[in-house]
C-alpha cells in the first residue's frame, strides 16, 4: 500500500522535525553566563543568557548539599565543600553534572582558588599557612605539592594563583601586613609591606597581580610577584577608593574591577581616571562571570542578582530573582 503522504506535508513535517533539533540544541548550548550558590537551599543554580538577558536555572542535579562554592571563570567547573566539610571537583560540562571527592585534600582546607584562565586550582589553609596544588584538572583531580607560607607574620587574610602556578598571599599583623610570592622552586619569598589586603587577583597568563588594601583605601599593581616584584598605588583614595574588599582583573588586561561599598570602581591599568558605578545595593562579593569583564556582586538569589559589566563604559545590571515554586494546592 503506498503512503497517502503528500510530497507538502512531507517538506512540512521535516521542517518541524529540523526546528525542533534546533530549539533543542539551541536548549543544550545556549549561552551560561554563570553558576551562583544557594547557601540557604545548598544548591548551585547556573545562570542562563547573556549580560543584561539572563535568568536563573533550577537546582543543578547534585547529590548532596553544597555549603562553599569556588566556580571557573570558564564555567566549565567547580571546586565545592559539602554540608560534612568534603572536598569535591563538580563537571559542569557534564549533563547532569558529575562529582567526585577530591581525595588526599588538605587537612583543614578553608577554601579554594581557582586562576585566571581555569588552568590551575588550589585548596588553601589561612590557619596553617598552606596551599594545595591540584593536578589534572581535565580528568580526575588529583592532590599536587603542598607549599608552605613563611610563618610567625599574622594571619593570612588573602590568596590568588597565577596560570604559571604561583600563589600571591596577604598577610596581617598588628595594623601591618605583607605580601608573599611562593611558588614550588623558590619558596616563599616577601615582595613587600601592606596595611589590611582584603583580596588578591592575578592577571591571565602572567605573574602580574593586583591587591585590595581595604586598610590603605589603595589598589596595588604588582609586575611579576616571582622575578621583578614591583609594586605601584594604581588608585588610591584621591580617586574616591574606600574600603575596597574585591579586586578582579578583565581578561583582556586592561581594567582592574574593584568592589567597594556602594558599587565598583573600574581602574585602568595603563592610565587614565578610575570611574565608580553605582550599583544601587550593598555588594558582597566580585566573582568572575563568563565573558571575561562580567562579575557578580551580590549573591542572595531570591532577589535581583547584581551584576556589572567593566569596561570604558562600566554598567551595572541585574538578573532577576529566583522564580518562587508554585503552591500546591490541597485536594
Amino acid at each position: 500500500m503506498k503512503s497517502r503522504f503528500s510530497p507538502t506535508l512531507l517538506a512540512a513535517l521535516l521542517l518541524a522535525a529540523s526546528a525542533s533539533q534546533a530549539a533543542t540544541r539551541y536548549s543544550l548550548q545556549g549561552p551560561v553566563l554563570g553558576h551562583v550558590l544557594d547557601p540557604d537551599a545548598g544548591s548551585l543554580h547556573r545562570v542562563d543568557g547573556i549580560p543584561g538577558a539572563s535568568g536563573i536555572g533550577a537546582p543543578l542535579s547534585l547529590d548532596f548539599l553544597v555549603a562553599q562554592a569556588t566556580v571557573a571563570s570558564s564555567q566549565e567547573f567547580a571546586i565545592v565543600r559539602d554540608e560534612e566539610g568534603k572536598f569535591l571537583f563538580v563537571n559542569l560540562t557534564a549533563s547532569p553534572p558529575t562529582a567526585v571527592e577530591l581525595e588526599g585534600a588538605l587537612a583543614g582546607a578553608e577554601g579554594a582558588i581557582i586562576s585566571p584562565t581555569s588552568q590551575r586550582a588550589a585548596l588553601y589553609s589561612a590557619a596553617s599557612g598552606e596551599v594545595q596544588l591540584l593536578e589534572d584538572l581535565t580528568g580526575r583531580p588529583t592532590e599536587g605539592e603542598t607549599l608552605q607560607l613563611a610563618e610567625g607574620v599574622g594571619e593570612w587574610t588573602a590568596f590568588a594563583l597565577s596560570d604559571m602556578g604561583v600563589v600571591l598571599a596577604a598577610s596581617a599583623q598588628a595594623g601591618a601586613g605583607s605580601l608573599y610570592a611562593l611558588s614550588g622552586s623558590a619558596g616563599s619569598t616577601r615582595i613587600g609591606a601592606v596595611q589590611r589586603v582584603s583580596d588578591l587577583a592575578f592577571f591571565a597568563g602572567s605573574n602580574d597581580a593586583v591587591a585590595a588594601d581595604t586598610a590603605a583605601n589603595e589598589v596595588i599593581l604588582i609586575r611579576d610577584v616571582v622575578a621583578r616584584r614591583q609594586t605601584a598605588v594604581i588608585a588610591s583614595s584621591s580617586d574616591e577608593i574606600t574600603n575596597p574588599f574585591g579586586v578582579e582583573v578583565t581578561a583582556d588586561g586592561r581594567y582592574v574591577a574593584v568592589a567597594m561599598p556602594g558599587g565598583v570602581a573600574s581602574v585602568p591599568v595603563f592610565g587614565g581616571t578610575p570611574v565608580f558605578t553605582s550599583c544601587a545595593c550593598a555588594p558582597t562579593s566580585l566573582v568572575p562571570l563568563a565573558g571575561g569583564n562580567v562579575f557578580q556582586l551580590t549573591s542572595d538569589i531570591r532577589a535581583p542578582l547584581r551584576i556589572v559589566q567593566v569596561g570604558a563604559a562600566s554598567r551595572v545590571l541585574f538578573v532577576p530573582a529566583l522564580p518562587e515554586p508554585e503552591p500546591v494546592e490541597s485536594k
